[in-house]
């Protein structure tokens, strides 16, 4: 699934939404934290004033970055503007859980930014294979508005790959989450919105 959003919605909040929630129904989750986006989002929550210890216990896979930052279980390193899928695929089938899993990928954007013509595509090729996947229900977080700046030909490439499509919004004092493409029809079009409070109470 990807998660579309602006540079100014917050989507730490989604990212803390979706954790209490697996949380609750013990559901297990594996974060993917590209260069040192996790500790980026738990700063910011942390500063909003929520409880980020649970986050700071979930297993993450840390993809470039520098910072050790969280309960990481495994490193895949981005050398030289490029990222090796195969060691990644390693590392993940040694942590992953035997229940199905949640598994944010946080800071993909800043790969497309980094990456040669080349690897850019080869790393959405790579995505691609991912779609379907049993193991696991990934939720691919992108900063819309950097991609529509510096790749802006990728992002429709993108959605058409994904199975779903979630377009997270802030304004007037609400959060939106908005499903622009989904494989069940009953949630398409679909929009939950939510107050800070709501949010807090979750």
């Amino acid at each position: 699934m990807l998660v579309e959003y602006s540079a100014v919605s917050s989507p730490e909040l989604l990212l803390y939404l979706m954790c209490r929630r697996c949380e609750n129904v013990e559901s297990p989750v594996l974060i993917d934290d590209i260069s040192d986006t996790f500790s980026e989002y738990v700063i910011r929550l942390e500063l909003m004033g929520l409880d980020t210890e649970p986050l700071m216990e979930i297993p993450v896979i840390k993809i470039g970055g520098n910072r050790e930052f969280g309960n990481v279980v495994g490193r895949v390193e981005v050398d030289k503007y490029s990222l090796d899928f195969k060691y990644y695929g390693k590392i993940y089938d040694k942590v992953v859980p035997e229940k199905v899993v949640c598994n944010p990928v946080l800071g993909i954007h800043k790969l497309f930014v980094a990456l040669e013509r080349q690897e850019v595509i080869r790393l959405v090729r790579n995505i691609s294979t991912f779609v379907g996947r049993k193991s696991r229900f990934a939720f691919y977080f992108i900063n819309r508005d950097v991609m529509e700046r510096k790749n802006p030909e990728l992002l429709p490439l993108l959605e058409e790959t994904a199975s779903t499509v979630l377009q997270w919004e802030a304004g007037k004092g609400k959060y939106r989450l908005r499903a622009l493409k989904a494989a069940n029809d009953e949630i398409l079009g679909s929009v939950v919105s939510m107050s800070f409070k709501d949010i807090l109470g979750a």
